[in-house]
């Protein structure tokens, strides 16, 4: 027997499927290790032809991977976990690597998705896949297991890397909130670090524990602490400095992060994701031409070395479309839309490069027929109703509403039963302030995610079109829905058209804070798709909570929606009643009165 799939599982019906497909072509047999599981994890994985084990959880991984590894006939050892896939166009390598007598273990790059959007936002790690069987190799450390070769066996065989991909689907924010896996890691980790405080690698483990979860202050704690004795020479330290960045960059210590970043260019010269991370500092502190130099030199870098990497494509699409957004903010729109072309070049289905193209050219003064030829010629000759759908967002976004409505019309007569085509006309048709229409379109959105947003929206229209009698009844819908507080601030808006006399909505601080961002949406879209005077009366709504930040976001919103004056007015307001301005307002204020940035208002 030659591979033997070993793996641990628990609660994995929704992975275990995808995870298995994607190696049983290539393996003799699978070891699966059930720690637990109470959903069909063991049923899927005795479809597959598994052999089931099962291992009383006692919160060490390193003691069930052991376990597996026991039961395993294989020369060798392939090791996944559920929520992995092995790349299909990489599979075919994996065999011929089993003939090297010379290797005892295999290293492949694991994809990381990190966002909910599988295949845009991926961090790249390196992960032990292959070992060679009945060698001494074993795990140690209860987590973030670390492979050991016991000291009364042969002589170890050499670590190579190989440019195969796993793709690991555990980091997606619906996976994590899911299984809850930073809660479990870090009790796990706390147990290790009570006895041992100083190991560096747990510490280091602990600290991205708090970033998944966004304590950034909690996690540069943990990172410091390993950064004091920085070694180059372990192999997580490029990690440490990449995610220690990261941490300061969120708290916007930026001097910090560029002592950070320096250091580490200091260590690794090829290590692009930092060269790539400086740039964009320089682009936050607006030191455009110092961005520009080193966004160029990614390029020219490409890809740091596989033990290096961290973000993908630093060396290619992400700094292409970078300076393309340095150009646009410098107003150099030829510039700027041949990297945004450069982008797309590099990475096909990364679309937002669309919507900027799309913006470029309005910005350039191009007719709306030039600018549709140069967008439908990025779907190819025949366009399909995905093409006309993504067109009619994209013209959506620059408010073309008439030329969106267009597009999403094609769309749907291709594919007559899309309940988000659906949802997309009934906002473009209420854009364009046909509120029958888009009441039509919304009222066909009877299930799914966007249901009870269609049906906000359904009371949005018959509230601008004066059928209150009709709002009433679909309020009393909503009010079954889990957010209440959507429709008292729906209920609010409809009594304030009416000009009837409303209740507070809440006098408690905090719970202020929840209605102002809805509040806030619901008055996003009404300066849109209203008139000036239901608009007026919509403000009203600010003041039936206590916020004192109102006023400093009205006038952001007045700002971005064009209204320079209305918008320096309610800064002032925000300054002088409620004592409240932050570093965006001041540069906003600053536009307004054509000041420039550097000066301090």
């Amino acid at each position: 027997m030659l591979l033997s799939l070993c793996m641990i599982v628990k609660n994995e019906e929704d992975n275990l499927q995808r995870c298995l497909e994607s190696v049983k072509d290539i393996v003799d047999e699978m070891i699966i290790v059930d720690t637990g599981s109470t959903d069909d994890t063991v049923k899927i994985a005795k479809s597959y032809g598994a052999k089931v084990f099962y291992f009383q959880w006692n919160g060490n991984f390193s003691d069930a991977r052991n376990y597996a590894f026991e039961k395993a006939k294989g020369n060798w050892i392939m090791r996944m976990d559920a929520d992995e896939e092995l790349s299909a166009t990489d599979r075919e390598k994996v065999l011929p690597l089993l003939n090297n007598s010379d290797v005892d273990v295999y290293v492949f790059q694991t994809l990381n998705y990190t966002d909910n959007i599988s295949g845009i936002e991926t961090i790249t790690n390196l992960n032990i896949r292959l070992i060679r069987n009945h060698k001494g190799y074993k795990y140690k450390n209860a987590i973030h297991e670390q492979l050991y070769k016991s000291m009364d066996s042969a002589e170890q065989k050499k670590f190579v890397i190989e440019k195969i991909v796993v793709y690991h689907y555990g980091y997606l924010n619906t996976m994590t909130m899911k299984k809850n896996k930073p809660s479990r890691n870090m009790k796990i980790l706390e147990n290790i670090l009570e006895k041992d405080p100083n190991n560096n690698f747990h510490l280091y483990n602990m600290g991205n524990e708090y970033l998944r979860l966004g304590k950034y202050k909690k996690a540069l704690e943990y990172y410091k602490k390993v950064y004091k004795k920085i070694n180059p020479d372990l192999f997580y330290t490029p990690k440490l400095l990449a995610k220690m960045m990261l941490a300061l960059d969120r708290l916007k210590m930026y001097e910090e992060e560029m002592e950070v970043l320096n250091t580490g260019l200091k260590y690794y010269p090829k290590f692009t994701d930092l060269e790539y991370q400086r740039a964009c500092l320089f682009h936050k502190q607006k030191k455009y031409s110092l961005a520009i130099k080193g966004l160029k030199k990614c390029i020219k870098m490409g890809e740091p070395p596989v033990s290096l990497k961290t973000l993908n494509d630093v060396g290619g699409y992400r700094a292409y479309y970078a300076l393309a957004e340095i150009y646009s903010k410098l107003g150099d729109y030829d510039e700027a839309y041949n990297y945004y072309i450069e982008t797309i070049k590099a990475k096909s289905n990364y679309h937002m490069p669309l919507y900027r193209i799309a913006e470029n050219l309005e910005k350039r003064g191009k007719e709306i027929n030039v600018m549709k030829a140069r967008l439908e010629r990025f779907f190819g000759k025949s366009l399909n109703e995905g093409a006309y759908a993504k067109l009619g967002d994209i013209f959506y976004g620059i408010e073309k509403y008439d030329v969106s409505l267009e597009y999403f019309l094609k769309a749907q007569e291709i594919v007559n039963t899309d309940k988000n085509l659906y949802y997309c006309l009934g906002l473009t048709q209420m854009h364009l302030k046909n509120y029958e229409e888009a009441y039509k379109w919304f009222e066909k959105v009877e299930e799914g995610d966007r249901y009870e947003q269609a049906i906000y929206k359904m009371i949005l229209c018959d509230i601008l079109s004066n059928n209150m009698e009709n709002a009433e009844k679909l309020l009393g819908i909503a009010n079954t829905f889990e957010s209440k507080n959507m429709t008292i601030v729906y209920k609010s808006f409809k009594n304030l058209v009416e000009d009837k006399e409303c209740e507070i909505i809440s006098n408690d601080k905090e719970e202020s804070k929840e209605f102002l961002d809805i509040i806030f949406i619901l008055l996003n879209l009404i300066i849109k798709v209203s008139t000036p005077e239901i608009f007026e009366k919509s403000r009203q709504l600010l003041n039936l909570i206590d916020n004192d930040e109102a006023s400093l976001k009205l006038a952001k919103l007045y700002y971005n929606k064009g209204y320079s004056n209305l918008a320096y007015q309610e800064f002032i307001r925000s300054i002088k009643l409620f004592d409240k301005i932050d570093k965006e307002g001041l540069e906003m204020m600053g536009n307004i009165l054509d000041i420039p940035s550097s000066v301090t208002i």
